[in-house]
């Protein structure tokens, strides 16, 4: 739900970029998971006032401690999503092809742009193409069949 981007302070406190569409879900009280860790942590302190927000997770109290998880997610129990909706972890790796069928690559990640995600495909030589997650552009997502097919145009410039 979100990515530590560095510390604040003297005493634990995390800047965070938040990746997620439920906010409400990271507040004080809240259990959130560290990368990598399957120790929940609760939420002690939420500052979302400044330019950047910033959390405290129980047990995180040093700047040293919160320095060394740059770059590590904050995780929540998944909730179920609407219809049509899918969280990144289920989108990368699918196989990206054209409505043809033409294979345009694998869909290595998702990040986002502003309000707006974007999907990495690479290729098998690495050449490296960016789609937006857009209806218009995005045709169809088969979790099952491990594919998406996009209708997606490039330019050489």
């Amino acid at each position: 739900m979100a990515r530590v981007t560095g510390a604040k302070g003297l005493h634990g406190g995390m800047r965070f970029e938040l990746l997620t569409d439920w906010p409400e879900r990271l507040e004080p009280g809240a259990i959130l998971f560290l990368e990598g860790e399957t120790t929940p942590r609760h939420v002690e302190r939420v500052e979302w006032g400044g330019r950047i927000p910033v959390v405290t997770l129980e047990g995180i109290s040093t700047r040293e401690a919160a320095e060394a998880l740059k770059d590590r997610y904050l995780e929540v129990e998944a909730a179920a999503l609407p219809e049509g909706s899918y969280y990144w972890h289920q989108l990368e790796g699918l196989a990206v092809v054209d409505p043809s069928g033409v294979p345009l690559g694998t869909l290595t990640s998702v990040f986002r742009v502003g309000e707006n995600e974007v999907y990495r495909v690479e290729d098998e030589s690495g050449a490296e193409l960016l789609v937006p997650a857009l209806r218009d552009v995005v045709r169809e997502i088969d979790l099952e069949g491990g594919r998406m097919v996009v209708d997606y145009e490039t330019e050489d410039v």
